[in-house]
């Protein structure tokens, strides 16, 4: 089989061993993806020292990279279900690899705002093309597992961030901190250039031609759709808020170190990366295809472990452990298994517009719910509210996906 990248790739090629190749050009991307949006967290102390800015206003650098990554979803997975994914990964890489150069030369604070908000808006090219590819190149019987392991670049870029970018700023500075990043984005970009293929067309349209292209207005009516991306919002919420807060909740309502809070926090993320595969592996085998009752499943331990927090955290002791590891192979695993859903629903013709739109309303759980989660505890001064709070988000997404009705058909 010919590895040009100019050639498309046929039906008979489509579901071939090359569709591994294509997952490690996806799983690199995502890396990089989230490399650069959370490269903020690890260089934050020398942003401070040097620009002399605020905790606050490190924190609305993170934000508007956020915002930016927000804003491109949607019209990038219109744009992919119509030309696949090949060139919006690649251009999204290497925009937001020029656009890290531009955040390490930047002359000021508000240059660097404008910047970040550029590299969300080319890191947000990714989600929907690495989704729709993932869709496009892999079987049903392997498809969630797939997306599981493309989600644990997620952790894999938030852990690479934090081991080697303060390194980096302590030997050359912050500003070589972004400039690597910028390196590596550009380059991965060309590498996801020569290697990714889009496949000609989809197996299930072969007799009958090219199905026609699924316009947003459609999707947007979907109840399925809006009802697995009700669901991602609200475990969304209750995913932010906890890592937003448990150090703080750890360290003020249970006296935990901030260092021993640290840890545990790591163990939910821990249990939350490996839960994204194993979720997927559950979906694909144990459940042959089926992603209803296992995102209900994660949904139903995310909401009990709230519900435990909220009524014995203070007393649970070393109990406290296997709580908090529950808590992340549900409410931080259930990534994949949600993005997996939203893109089946969407269809081959419509899956990076489907996974998009649900993306975009699931970031508002994500910017929403930390916020809910500190204005509870400041009026109430308790962090018991605040966690039964997060047990009622999560009975909402166990609601919402008790009414999907999923079909089992290949797309």
């Amino acid at each position: 089989m010919s590895t040009s990248a100019a050639l498309p790739v046929s039906f008979a090629e489509q579901f071939s061993s090359y569709r591994w190749v294509i997952l490690a050009v996806l799983w690199i991307t995502y890396v990089v993806v989230f490399l650069a949006r959370l490269s903020v967290g690890p260089l934050a102390p020398f942003l401070k020292e040097d620009l002399h800015i605020t905790s606050a206003q490190v924190g609305l650098v993170m934000s508007t990279a956020a915002f930016g990554y927000m804003l491109t979803q949607i019209p990038v997975g219109w744009l992919v279900d119509r030309i696949g994914a090949r060139w919006p990964i690649a251009v999204g890489e290497i925009l937001a690899g020029f656009c890290m150069f531009g955040v390490a030369v930047s002359p000021s604070y508000a240059w660097m705002l404008g910047l970040m908000l550029l590299v969300g808006m080319s890191c947000g090219c990714l989600m929907p093309a690495t989704t729709q590819a993932v869709v496009v190149w892999f079987p049903r019987r392997e498809r969630a597992t797939v997306m599981g392991i493309k989600q644990m670049a997620v952790n894999a870029g938030g852990i690479i961030g934090a081991a080697t970018l303060p390194a980096i700023a302590l030997a050359w500075g912050w500003r070589a901190g972004f400039g690597s990043l910028g390196i590596v984005a550009i380059a991965i970009g060309a590498i996801s250039l020569v290697f990714y293929r889009n496949p000609t067309a989809a197996p299930a349209t072969e007799a009958t031609g090219a199905a026609p292209r699924v316009a947003l207005r459609s999707l947007a009516a979907n109840r399925e759709i809006w009802l697995v991306a009700v669901a991602g919002l609200c475990m969304n919420w209750v995913e932010m808020a906890m890592i937003g807060h448990f150090v703080l909740y750890m360290k003020e309502a249970l006296a935990f170190s901030v260092v021993a809070a640290g840890a545990m926090l790591a163990t939910a993320e821990t249990a939350g990366a490996f839960a994204r595969p194993g979720s997927g592996l559950v979906s694909d085998w144990l459940f042959r295809g089926r992603r209803k009752p296992v995102f209900l499943i994660l949904a139903v331990m995310t909401t009990a472990m709230c519900v435990v927090l909220a009524a014995a955290g203070p007393s649970l002791g070393r109990l406290m452990f296997p709580v908090v590891f529950v808590f992340g192979i549900g409410g931080v695993g259930f990534g994949a298994i949600c993005f997996t859903m939203l893109s089946e629903f969407g269809g081959r013709q419509g899956a990076g517009t489907a996974s998009a739109f649900g993306s975009t309303v699931g970031m508002i759980g994500s910017i929403v719910g930390p916020i809910a989660f500190g204005h509870i505890v400041d009026i109430s001064r308790s962090y018991e509210m605040a966690w039964w709070s997060q047990a009622a988000i999560g009975s909402l997404a166990v609601v919402a996906l008790l009414f999907v009705r999923e079909s089992l058909r290949e797309i």
